[in-house]
């Protein structure tokens, strides 16, 4: 017997899941490296202000990134 086919939304949904998962871990890397370099900045007296702001950029888009990627994985039922 053949296995069911899945609809081509729920496909398009778990694909665009893995794609925003994917990603958010590089955001997420990246977010990371910026806080290292902010926490440097500010441990050796340069200015740190544009590191900060920068810091709270990726930091929102990370969580629009998250929520967006939970959001498709409800849709595509993964739980």
């Amino acid at each position: 017997m053949s296995a069911p086919s899945a609809s081509p939304d729920l496909v398009r949904a778990r694909k665009n899941a893995q794609h925003l998962e994917t990603f958010g871990g590089l955001l997420m890397a990246m977010t990371t490296l910026v806080l290292g370099l902010t926490v440097h900045a500010e441990l050796t007296g340069r200015p740190a202000l544009a590191l900060v702001g920068v810091l709270v950029l990726l930091l929102a888009a990370d969580v629009v990134v998250v929520r967006a990627a939970r959001s498709q994985r409800h849709r595509a039922g993964a739980r």
